[in-house]
């Protein structure tokens, strides 16, 4: 039995989407495959390059959850730093296989392709990706939107009170419009020239990097600044209106170096796009120091996006649209 969910990519609304402002993202084609394998132990081992090689008698996966529940709670109360309510990366995994009452012994092998702390939402698609294995393994049926909602009460236990912008994407795919714990989605065609460069893996982590904007900007006024791009994005994503598009992201773009997430070395490769006719704009959580800031969203509708590219000796990946949320493969 395998699982598969995509990652995801913000397209607008990044950060402010933590405030209450709406963001649009797409669930893209990098994903999380789970296979479940049955043996004759006591025990479900997972297996994950990410995470490690973890096992658990499954008689005591009911107490487990309930413990984490508990820890959770602590840190609604201000007990207990969201950091610490996992002891370990596969509670959560656990944790998550519990939730549908997933009772069978064997292994679980978790593979990935989606880059490490690129901001694609790779926990969410693990978490998708296993509870659509145990929903399979009960023979229940969840709707979209009870799936979603329990992606995100997963997702809690890592994130605190996070945005759901990824258990969105990677339950529904295609392309969704978040604000709060709403759901809209949106057409798919979102037409061509559209391109990925990863700078790099953040060296602050998103949590750290979610604290420091929140440190400066969590009663400024700039969010509003970040709604009203992310409204006019949807209005012209799917118009043919190039020149907007390209005033659009640069507006982004500057909106996320005011809060301090581009680095200035992912900043200046970004003014040499501009400087040749295109736009882009970090689409993740960038980075609160260091050099590199994530994945980049980079449009370029020139049709210059090789030159760009050898020019500024960076790769530009194709963006390219999962229009699937979280499946089970048939056999």
């Amino acid at each position: 039995m395998k699982a598969i969910a995509p990652g995801k990519l913000i397209l607008s609304g990044e950060h402010s989407v933590v405030y209450g402002a709406p963001a649009i993202a797409m669930a893209v084609t990098s994903s999380v495959t789970a296979s479940y394998t049955p043996n004759t132990s006591l025990n479900l081992s997972v297996y994950s390059d990410a995470f490690g090689c973890f096992s658990k008698n499954i008689a005591t996966f009911k107490l487990f959850s309930e413990q984490l529940d508990q820890r959770f709670n602590l840190f609604l109360q201000g007990k207990l730093a969201v950091a610490d309510v996992l002891s370990s990366p596969s509670d959560l995994l656990f944790y998550t296989l519990s939730q549908l009452g997933f009772d069978r012994v064997g292994q679980i092998l978790i593979a990935s392709d989606i880059p490490a702390g690129a901001g694609m939402g790779s926990s969410a698609a693990v978490i998708a990706a296993l509870l659509k294995l145990a929903e399979a393994a009960s023979q229940q049926a969840l709707t979209k939107r009870e799936f979603f909602k329990l992606v995100r009460h997963c997702e809690r236990l890592q994130h605190g009170r996070g945005s759901a912008i990824d258990a969105a994407a990677t339950t529904f795919g295609g392309v969704v419009k978040v604000q709060n714990d709403h759901v809209t989605l949106l057409p798919e065609k979102i037409g061509d020239n559209w391109f990925i460069w990863n700078s790099g893996s953040p060296k602050s982590s998103t949590g750290e990097t979610v604290s420091a904007v929140r440190e400066s900007f969590e009663f400024s006024t700039i969010w509003q600044h970040f709604e009203q791009v992310t409204q006019d994005f949807e209005r012209i994503i799917y118009s043919s209106d190039d020149q907007q598009k390209l005033d659009l992201i640069q507006e982004n773009q500057r909106l996320l170096q005011q809060i301090g997430i581009v680095p200035h070395a992912v900043a200046d490769v970004i003014k040499r796009i501009e400087s040749m006719g295109g736009s882009a704009k970090v689409c993740g959580a960038g980075s609160s120091s260091g050099d590199t800031g994530g994945l980049v969203l980079v449009y370029a509708p020139k049709g210059n996006a090789t030159e760009i590219a050898s020019r500024l000796n960076i790769h530009l990946q194709p963006l390219k649209i999962s229009y699937q949320g979280a499946y089970v493969e048939s056999d």
